[in-house]
């Protein structure tokens, strides 16, 4: 991705017809181009000023009519000369102006390759890269505001002071080290190692709680309904998906493959599926059906278990709880409209988290049901709500790297080793942080990345 001479182009937009395109040019000649294609030269318009004008291609002919705007560097997204033009929203218009810029000089832009450049010139770090690839694709409106805030350095304000500490540390353990014979040189007890590599640890600790929730504001969570045959499993799908999805029938074993709906559970994109009941069937697509939801179930986020609550509960629903008991999940109790047989109470699996009594059929509990399950998902707490929480492996794996550098700083501290062991472990662990910034992250690393970004951004 590295064409530092190169001058880049492409839309900017979706592909699509709408009322307005954007073309994008960046790079040394992105002036130069633009004036050839638009007639408007960036002394007759301020900067970060639309300028109506037509739109030209080599020989003269008018393609559209437009506006253009300029964006000198280091002033400008990627911290060079942007220049952009704001076409009508017709797909061949927008292809016509782009092979336009392309006989003008310019070439066509990678996926991501605008942000990259960016990023090479200081004007955001990686996490802020990530963040703004996650605002274009966020599906909820809590997931926006989640990635809106790592887009703005949210991510950035936690570890930069903490991978500080870390390198003032180090500072005074590598002096001490070289010069240890000479005057006036400040001495580095292990006790203070100790004291400072927990405190950085228990901050680190708190951000690497924030993980599963942003996890799941950027990736959506998936949530199965599980329990034996006609428990109402079909009918609390349709319900909570507001829509007749799934086959709802007093036959038992209506559902012989998965079904699922997309809904929103505190701000978490939700895949909400509905699986066969768990149950031994000699019917072999049944039995199917079963194997397949019995991995959807295991592989889930979370799981609701419903049982019929106007009757007790049987061998079947005991054998059938055994296969998500210490699984994250709900004891539901459907059919609350009749007279209730079950409390649940038997059902103690470790992966508990309470009991909803509810009504698939007439939607009594619905709320609670989505409540508990949203608190679940979705943590309010002040990691998540009001700071940016981590979202990708690639943040979780730097945080774990930096904390287990440190955990064996101060285990060598602690045990009175020389200082050349717990200052090899710091700098380990400010090395792990510089990598969840970006600042010595490996070229592959940066290229799959920003490849998973959208052309022209």
């Amino acid at each position: 991705m590295f064409r530092e001479d190169a001058t880049i182009v492409a839309p900017a937009t979706p592909g699509g017809t709408g009322a307005v395109s954007v073309v994008r040019l960046s790079g040394p000649d992105a002036f130069p181009i633009a004036v050839r294609l638009t007639g408007l030269s960036p002394s007759d318009a301020p900067p970060r000023t639309l300028r109506r004008c037509p739109v030209r291609n080599a020989g003269g002919e008018i393609l559209d009519t437009a506006l253009a705007v300029f964006f000198p560097g280091p002033h400008s997204f990627t911290g060079e000369d942007v220049a952009e033009i704001h076409l009508h929203g017709n797909p061949v218009v927008v292809e016509t102006v782009v092979r336009a810029a392309c006989a003008a000089g310019a070439v066509p832009a990678e996926p991501g390759e605008f942000s990259r450049r960016a990023f090479d010139r200081g004007k955001m770090d990686l996490t802020q890269a990530e963040g703004l690839c996650d605002l274009i694709a966020a599906r909820t409106e809590e997931a926006a505001r989640s990635a809106l805030r790592q887009m703005r350095g949210g991510i950035r304000e936690e570890i930069v002071p903490l991978r500080e500490r870390l390198l003032s540390l180090l500072v005074l353990q590598e002096a001490a080290i070289d010069f240890a014979e000479e005057d006036g040189v400040p001495a580095v007890t292990h006790g203070q190692i100790i004291e400072r590599v927990s405190e950085i640890s228990l901050r680190l600790e708190e951000l690497l709680r924030s993980y599963e929730a942003g996890r799941r504001f950027r990736d959506g969570a998936t949530v199965a309904i599980a329990g034996v045959a006609n428990v109402g499993k079909s009918r609390l799908l349709n319900r909570m998906a507001g829509e007749d999805r799934a086959i709802v029938t007093e036959i038992p074993g209506t559902t012989r493959d998965y079904l699922h709906a997309d809904i929103v559970m505190g701000g978490v994109p939700v895949a909400l599926i509905d699986t066969a009941g768990l149950r031994e069937t000699p019917d072999p697509v049944e039995r199917e059906g079963v194997r397949r939801s019995r991995e959807i179930v295991a592989s889930a986020d979370f799981v609701l278990f419903v049982l019929d609550g106007s009757r007790p509960a049987g061998e079947e629903d005991r054998a059938a709880y055994g296969e998500i008991a210490l699984l994250p999940h709900l004891v539901l109790l459907n059919k609350s409209d009749l007279a209730g047989e079950e409390a649940g109470s038997r059902f103690t699996g470790a992966g508990k988290r309470g009991v909803v009594r509810l009504s698939a059929k007439t939607g009594e509990g619905i709320d609670d049901l989505v409540a508990a399950v949203a608190l679940e998902l979705a943590p309010a707490d002040g990691a998540i709500r009001a700071q940016a929480p981590l979202t990708r492996a690639r943040h979780r794996r730097a945080v774990e790297t930096a904390l287990s550098a440190l955990s064996r700083a101060s285990s060598a501290a602690g045990e009175g080793l020389p200082l050349e062991f717990p200052a090899a472990d710091v700098r380990e662990a400010a090395g792990a942080l510089g990598e969840l910034l970006g600042e010595v992250a490996p070229e592959e690393v940066l290229d799959a990345i920003f490849g998973t970004f959208c052309i022209g951004k």
